[in-house]
């Protein structure tokens, strides 16, 4: 039975609620009510509860607060919420604080029966786990080992001298004849991701998930009568298996590595790797197949966790993966915007990199090749601010310490299709802005007569190619035809105000010739500039 403690100052609920939940049915025992969250947790320092049901209002300290107090003080404590609030804000608050249902009056027997059945399931396993693992700490500390596992450790490594180990292994009751060796390096899956750090808390966590693992593989290695079995500091478990029956042992190596991938995954609910040698005829060889071992369980990164990697298979299926072919495919997606066909880009790297056995330095190069041509198109495309809305320093950081090959490259498709995104959407804002840059120059140094394409372009900082396609683009005409009809209205406006000859109103709109500017004039407006004139001023 779990105790549950009532929280609520209405005490007509507090009443309804303790008569009307049929609390033993359930799996519960009512410890008591009180009247807000200063007296709970008053009540909860003398008797101990498992389960907390609160409202949100109520004085002194209402339901949020005694939810934040009880996360920090008493982490094992599960909350229910009742309250009369529909409120977002509540909902993410106690998400925040590790309420484990958010229930809105009013409410139903059966709706609280429900809760609680399914807070109880929770409450259950976690008991159930607590005293396995009690029953493994006790077990850990009545059968240690230490001389024994340092033994095969150092017979495994190669760390000692051959003569120096056998004594060693005599002085344990260990003795190795058979006629072919393989090692298996076994690790949770955890602790092959380099973002996994062991902060204090999960320190003994950690010693107690390793300790399963050696646990569990031990059993199935003396079961099979297969070979020795040791933890190193590491938390890895460290196989040395062998056989005098050279025919059946590789089948039988690779079944024993099954049965503790999936004793790990039921038991534990935790994913193993696991790195396999090649064989060792003779003891002083064993640590060349421990060294592959641990060559072959790096490969996780690549081919995924929860599996069994053999050193044989990797080196037979290495090759060159065409990454040219592959970084030119998505440059050609990243340009067009092509979010589907970035994915499938990343979906085919993948594939590609797995068959060609990539390791994680290797991987790595490849990585920072995507990023560094994300960074290439950025800056090739002369989009103002790209680089840095899509910066690729955090982005290659995070995908290289990511834990294995897919999570990385999910990290850098989203980068990927947000540069397209980001290079797409700016086409036309750039465009527009380089050509309004363009149009208020032309219109400050029309009268310059060196005035150019280059020279705009020079004081715009872009290419002449991609200003006269975007100036095309947003204005429907071509830089020259806009300078010289400016020019041109210019000349109209000197010719009907003033009384100023051709030749300086043709150095004033920006002509050095007065002759070429009556013949643009004439070719614009069908008329020379002294006709032009005389018309309007009649």
């Amino acid at each position: 039975m779990y105790r549950i403690l009532l929280v609520d100052d209405e005490a007509l609920i507090r009443e309804a609620v303790s008569e009307n939940v049929q609390w033993e049915k359930y799996g519960y025992e009512l410890a008591g009510s009180c009247e807000n969250g200063k007296e709970a947790l008053e009540f909860i320092e003398k008797n101990p509860v498992d389960v907390v049901l609160t409202d949100i209002c109520m004085p002194y300290m209402d339901g949020m607060q005694l939810s934040e107090r009880l996360g920090e003080e008493h982490p094992s404590i599960k909350i229910i919420i009742l309250s009369g609030y529909d409120d977002f804000d509540y909902a993410k608050k106690a998400i925040r604080y590790g309420v484990k249902e958010y229930l809105l009056k009013p409410i139903t027997a059966e709706e609280m029966g429900k809760a609680l059945l399914d807070l109880k399931a929770e409450l259950d396993k976690e008991r159930k786990a607590e005293k396995k693992i009690s029953e493994l700490e006790s077990a850990y500390r009545k059968g240690q080992q230490l001389l024994y596992s340092d033994a095969l450790l150092h017979l495994i490594r190669g760390s000692k001298a051959d003569e120096e180990i056998r004594r060693e292994l005599a002085k344990v009751g260990l003795s190795l004849d058979s006629a072919v060796y393989r090692v298996a390096v076994v690790e949770l899956d955890i602790y092959a991701r380099s973002t996994y750090k062991l902060d204090e808390e999960r320190k003994r966590e950690s010693a107690l998930m390793a300790f399963v693992l050696h646990n569990i593989s031990q059993e199935i290695v003396e079961k099979n009568k297969a070979g020795e079995v040791c933890q190193g500091k590491d938390h890895r478990t460290y196989i040395l298996l062998h056989s005098n029956r050279p025919a059946e042992f590789r089948q039988k190596a690779r079944n024993i590595c099954r049965e503790i991938i999936g004793q790990m995954n039921r038991i534990m609910q935790l994913a193993v790797n696991i790195g396999l040698g090649s064989y060792a005829a003779e003891t002083e060889n064993i640590y060349k197949s421990y060294e592959e071992a641990e060559e072959a369980l790096e490969y996780h990164y690549i081919m995924g966790g929860n599996r069994i990697m053999e050193i044989e298979e990797i080196r037979q299926g290495k090759r060159q993966a065409d990454v040219e072919r592959m970084l030119d495919v998505l440059a050609n997606h990243v340009k067009g915007n092509e979010s589907q066909k970035i994915e499938d880009d990343f979906k085919d790297m993948e594939k590609e990199l797995r068959e060609c056995r990539y390791d994680r330095r290797s991987t790595g190069i490849v990585l920072q090749r995507v990023v560094d041509m994300m960074d290439e198109l950025c800056r090739l495309s002369e989009t103002e601010g790209c680089q840095r809305a899509v910066s690729g320093e955090d982005v290659l950081d995070r995908a290289l310490t990511a834990g294995q090959l897919r999570e990385a490259l999910d990290i850098l498709a989203s980068y990927c299709k947000k540069t397209g995104e980001w290079m797409d959407s700016q086409k036309n804002v750039g465009g527009k802005k380089y050509a309004v840059m363009a149009m208020d120059y032309i219109e400050k140094n029309y009268g310059d007569c060196d005035l150019s394409l280059h020279s705009v372009c020079s004081y715009l900082n872009i290419s002449t190619s991609r200003f006269s396609a975007i100036f095309k683009q947003v204005t429907g005409t071509t830089f020259m035809d806009v300078l010289i009809g400016l020019r041109m209205q210019k000349a109209k406006e000197l010719l009907e105000h003033t009384d100023m000859k051709n030749y300086e109103i043709a150095e004033r709109v920006g002509f050095n010739d007065s002759h070429y500017f009556s013949i643009a004039f004439k070719k614009i407006t069908g008329k020379t500039p002294t006709e032009y004139a005389r018309e309007m001023r009649k």
